[in-house]
Protein backbone atom coordinates (compact mmCIF):
# COMPACT_ATOMS: atom_id res chain seq x y z
CA UNK A 1 0.00 0.00 0.00
CA UNK A 2 1.40 3.20 -1.16
CA UNK A 3 1.53 6.35 1.15
CA UNK A 4 -0.79 8.28 -0.98
CA UNK A 5 -3.38 5.52 -0.23
CA UNK A 6 -2.88 5.91 3.34
CA UNK A 7 -3.40 9.16 3.33
CA UNK A 8 -6.71 8.90 1.36
CA UNK A 9 -7.69 6.57 4.45
CA UNK A 10 -6.40 8.90 7.09
CA UNK A 11 -8.22 11.93 5.75
CA UNK A 12 -11.71 9.41 5.32
CA UNK A 13 -11.69 8.32 8.51
CA UNK A 14 -10.90 11.78 9.94
CA UNK A 15 -14.06 13.19 7.97
CA UNK A 16 -15.80 10.10 9.61
CA UNK A 17 -15.62 10.62 12.67
CA UNK A 18 -15.85 14.12 12.53
CA UNK A 19 -19.51 13.96 10.93
CA UNK A 20 -20.23 11.42 13.60
CA UNK A 21 -19.32 14.00 16.20
CA UNK A 22 -21.53 16.62 14.73
CA UNK A 23 -24.59 14.23 14.25
CA UNK A 24 -24.15 13.37 17.69
CA UNK A 25 -24.16 16.70 19.17
CA UNK A 26 -27.39 18.00 16.82
CA UNK A 27 -29.18 15.26 18.49
CA UNK A 28 -28.82 16.83 21.74
CA UNK A 29 -32.26 17.78 23.22
CA UNK A 30 -32.54 21.68 24.30
CA UNK A 31 -34.27 22.04 27.49
CA UNK A 32 -38.23 23.07 27.05
CA UNK A 33 -39.15 26.34 28.63
CA UNK A 34 -42.22 25.96 30.34
CA UNK A 35 -44.60 29.12 30.39
CA UNK A 36 -47.17 29.09 33.19
CA UNK A 37 -50.00 31.45 32.17
CA UNK A 38 -50.31 34.37 34.02
CA UNK A 39 -54.11 33.82 36.65
CA UNK A 40 -56.38 36.41 35.85
CA UNK A 41 -58.01 38.12 39.08
CA UNK A 42 -60.96 37.95 40.08
CA UNK A 43 -63.60 38.82 43.06
CA UNK A 44 -66.54 37.30 44.00
CA UNK A 45 -69.93 39.31 43.13
CA UNK A 46 -73.46 38.70 43.90
CA UNK A 47 -75.51 36.82 41.20
CA UNK A 48 -79.12 36.21 40.65
CA UNK A 49 -79.64 32.29 41.34
CA UNK A 50 -83.02 32.56 38.94
CA UNK A 51 -84.90 35.18 37.24
CA UNK A 52 -86.73 37.82 39.39
CA UNK A 53 -89.78 39.77 37.91
CA UNK A 54 -90.53 43.38 38.88
CA UNK A 55 -92.09 43.69 42.74
CA UNK A 56 -90.83 40.13 43.67
CA UNK A 57 -88.84 39.66 46.93
CA UNK A 58 -85.40 38.41 46.88
CA UNK A 59 -84.29 35.23 48.94
CA UNK A 60 -80.72 34.56 50.20
CA UNK A 61 -81.27 30.97 48.90
CA UNK A 62 -81.59 32.65 45.37
CA UNK A 63 -78.67 34.41 45.13
CA UNK A 64 -75.15 33.28 45.22
CA UNK A 65 -71.27 34.03 45.10
CA UNK A 66 -69.71 34.09 41.76
CA UNK A 67 -65.81 35.12 40.71
CA UNK A 68 -66.00 37.66 38.58
CA UNK A 69 -63.15 39.07 36.66
CA UNK A 70 -61.65 41.90 37.76
CA UNK A 71 -60.93 44.02 34.82
CA UNK A 72 -64.64 43.57 34.14
CA UNK A 73 -65.95 44.64 37.38
CA UNK A 74 -68.30 47.90 37.98
CA UNK A 75 -68.61 49.60 41.12
CA UNK A 76 -72.65 49.12 41.26
CA UNK A 77 -71.72 45.23 41.92
CA UNK A 78 -72.33 44.03 45.51
CA UNK A 79 -69.01 42.02 46.22
CA UNK A 80 -67.92 39.86 49.51
CA UNK A 81 -65.11 41.86 49.94
CA UNK A 82 -67.49 45.12 50.88
CA UNK A 83 -69.04 43.24 53.66
CA UNK A 84 -72.40 42.14 51.08
CA UNK A 85 -74.31 39.73 52.77
CA UNK A 86 -77.20 37.86 51.01
CA UNK A 87 -79.17 37.25 54.53
CA UNK A 88 -79.68 41.19 53.65
CA UNK A 89 -82.20 40.69 50.79
CA UNK A 90 -84.55 38.66 52.56
CA UNK A 91 -86.61 42.08 52.33
CA UNK A 92 -85.77 43.39 49.58
CA UNK A 93 -87.29 43.86 46.48
CA UNK A 94 -86.67 43.60 42.94
CA UNK A 95 -87.20 47.14 41.39
CA UNK A 96 -86.75 45.80 37.77
CA UNK A 97 -86.75 42.35 36.13
CA UNK A 98 -83.49 39.83 37.36
CA UNK A 99 -82.06 37.29 35.15
CA UNK A 100 -80.50 34.38 36.11
CA UNK A 101 -76.59 34.82 36.27
CA UNK A 102 -77.08 38.52 36.17
CA UNK A 103 -74.85 40.86 38.78
CA UNK A 104 -77.36 42.08 41.31
CA UNK A 105 -77.13 45.95 41.60
CA UNK A 106 -78.30 48.31 44.30
CA UNK A 107 -80.21 50.48 41.58
CA UNK A 108 -82.40 47.15 40.67
CA UNK A 109 -83.55 46.49 44.38
CA UNK A 110 -85.36 48.22 46.94
CA UNK A 111 -84.00 47.25 50.52
CA UNK A 112 -86.37 47.40 53.38
CA UNK A 113 -86.79 50.63 55.09
CA UNK A 114 -85.79 52.89 52.35
CA UNK A 115 -88.45 53.25 50.12
CA UNK A 116 -91.56 52.28 48.97
CA UNK A 117 -91.72 49.69 45.52
CA UNK A 118 -94.18 51.96 44.13
CA UNK A 119 -92.14 55.27 44.89
CA UNK A 120 -88.78 52.79 44.12
CA UNK A 121 -90.29 52.40 40.38
CA UNK A 122 -91.33 55.65 39.45
CA UNK A 123 -89.39 57.42 36.92
CA UNK A 124 -87.89 60.70 38.77
CA UNK A 125 -90.09 63.27 38.43
CA UNK A 126 -92.79 61.53 38.01
CA UNK A 127 -95.97 61.03 40.24
CA UNK A 128 -98.17 57.98 40.54
CA UNK A 129 -102.20 58.40 40.13
CA UNK A 130 -104.77 55.98 40.58
CA UNK A 131 -108.26 55.18 38.85
CA UNK A 132 -111.07 52.91 39.36
CA UNK A 133 -111.64 50.41 36.15
CA UNK A 134 -114.12 48.02 35.20
CA UNK A 135 -114.20 45.25 32.59
CA UNK A 136 -115.44 47.57 29.93
CA UNK A 137 -113.10 50.31 30.78
CA UNK A 138 -109.75 48.13 31.66
CA UNK A 139 -109.66 45.88 28.32
CA UNK A 140 -111.03 42.87 30.54
CA UNK A 141 -108.12 42.53 32.41
CA UNK A 142 -106.02 42.45 29.94
CA UNK A 143 -103.71 45.25 30.93
CA UNK A 144 -100.77 44.24 33.04
CA UNK A 145 -98.45 46.47 35.41
CA UNK A 146 -95.56 47.76 32.54
CA UNK A 147 -98.01 47.90 29.63
CA UNK A 148 -98.69 51.35 27.64
CA UNK A 149 -102.02 52.62 27.48
CA UNK A 150 -104.11 55.40 25.44
CA UNK A 151 -107.07 57.62 28.28
CA UNK A 152 -110.26 58.32 26.82
CA UNK A 153 -112.52 60.49 28.76
CA UNK A 154 -116.62 59.79 27.60
CA UNK A 155 -118.91 62.10 29.38
CA UNK A 156 -122.85 62.95 27.97
CA UNK A 157 -123.69 66.15 26.76
CA UNK A 158 -126.68 67.85 25.65
CA UNK A 159 -129.08 66.01 23.38
CA UNK A 160 -128.04 62.98 25.23
CA UNK A 161 -125.06 63.16 22.96
CA UNK A 162 -121.93 61.14 23.90
CA UNK A 163 -118.39 62.87 23.55
CA UNK A 164 -115.46 61.41 24.20
CA UNK A 165 -111.52 62.60 23.84
CA UNK A 166 -108.15 61.42 24.70
CA UNK A 167 -107.18 62.50 27.79
CA UNK A 168 -103.33 61.48 27.44
CA UNK A 169 -101.07 58.98 24.92
CA UNK A 170 -98.26 56.19 25.70
CA UNK A 171 -99.06 56.07 29.72
CA UNK A 172 -97.14 53.57 31.84
CA UNK A 173 -99.17 51.31 33.71
CA UNK A 174 -97.29 50.85 37.34
CA UNK A 175 -99.93 48.39 38.78
CA UNK A 176 -103.33 46.25 38.89
CA UNK A 177 -105.18 46.77 42.57
CA UNK A 178 -101.76 45.61 44.70
CA UNK A 179 -99.97 43.96 41.92
CA UNK A 180 -96.76 45.37 40.74
CA UNK A 181 -95.28 41.97 38.79
CA UNK A 182 -95.08 41.87 34.94
CA UNK A 183 -94.88 38.09 35.16
CA UNK A 184 -95.91 36.62 31.64
CA UNK A 185 -97.43 33.51 33.13
CA UNK A 186 -100.42 35.73 34.29
CA UNK A 187 -101.79 37.32 31.39
CA UNK A 188 -104.88 38.32 32.93
CA UNK A 189 -105.29 40.35 36.25
CA UNK A 190 -108.71 41.14 37.51
CA UNK A 191 -108.46 44.72 39.10
CA UNK A 192 -110.86 47.55 40.37
CA UNK A 193 -107.76 49.77 40.43
CA UNK A 194 -104.86 50.93 38.27
CA UNK A 195 -102.13 52.70 39.01
CA UNK A 196 -100.15 55.48 36.71
CA UNK A 197 -97.60 57.06 36.00
CA UNK A 198 -98.07 60.69 34.87
CA UNK A 199 -96.14 64.09 35.05
CA UNK A 200 -97.26 66.80 37.80
CA UNK A 201 -98.92 68.79 35.61
CA UNK A 202 -100.50 65.37 34.21
CA UNK A 203 -101.05 64.44 37.09
CA UNK A 204 -103.49 67.12 38.72
CA UNK A 205 -105.46 67.48 35.19
CA UNK A 206 -106.13 63.90 35.61
CA UNK A 207 -107.46 64.05 39.44
CA UNK A 208 -109.49 67.10 38.19
CA UNK A 209 -111.02 64.67 35.68
CA UNK A 210 -111.29 62.49 37.24
CA UNK A 211 -112.98 64.01 39.88
CA UNK A 212 -116.17 65.04 37.07
CA UNK A 213 -119.09 63.34 35.96
CA UNK A 214 -117.43 61.71 33.46
CA UNK A 215 -115.64 58.36 32.59
CA UNK A 216 -112.33 57.42 31.91
CA UNK A 217 -111.58 54.29 30.46
CA UNK A 218 -108.24 52.80 28.86
CA UNK A 219 -106.86 51.75 25.31
CA UNK A 220 -104.29 49.45 25.12
CA UNK A 221 -101.10 49.74 23.32
CA UNK A 222 -98.57 47.50 21.16
CA UNK A 223 -95.99 46.99 22.11
CA UNK A 224 -94.72 47.30 18.34
CA UNK A 225 -93.98 50.42 16.80
CA UNK A 226 -96.73 50.72 13.71
CA UNK A 227 -95.42 50.51 9.95
CA UNK A 228 -96.95 53.08 7.41
CA UNK A 229 -100.22 51.34 6.20
CA UNK A 230 -100.47 48.78 9.23
CA UNK A 231 -103.29 51.03 10.80
CA UNK A 232 -106.58 51.07 9.62
CA UNK A 233 -109.77 52.82 10.03
CA UNK A 234 -112.21 50.34 10.90
CA UNK A 235 -115.63 52.51 11.05
CA UNK A 236 -117.99 52.37 8.55
CA UNK A 237 -118.89 56.82 7.94
CA UNK A 238 -122.48 56.10 7.28
CA UNK A 239 -123.00 54.47 10.27
CA UNK A 240 -125.16 56.53 12.64
CA UNK A 241 -125.46 55.56 16.50
CA UNK A 242 -128.48 55.68 17.85
CA UNK A 243 -128.69 56.54 21.68
CA UNK A 244 -132.14 57.08 23.90
CA UNK A 245 -134.25 56.55 20.39
CA UNK A 246 -132.08 59.10 18.70
CA UNK A 247 -130.05 59.29 16.18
Amino acid sequence: MNVTRIAVLGVALVAGVGAFFMMMSGNKSQPVQIVQPEREKTVRILVADRDFQRGERLTADAVRWEEWPEKAMSEAYITEASGGDPAELEKAVARSSIVANEPIIEAKIVRAGTSGLLAAVLQPGMRAVTMRITPETGVSGFVLPGDRVDIYYSEAGDGNRTSTNILFEDVRVLAINTVYSENPETPVIEGANATIELSPEDAEFFINTRASRGQLSFSLRSVFAAQEGDVKQRRDQSVKVIRYGRS
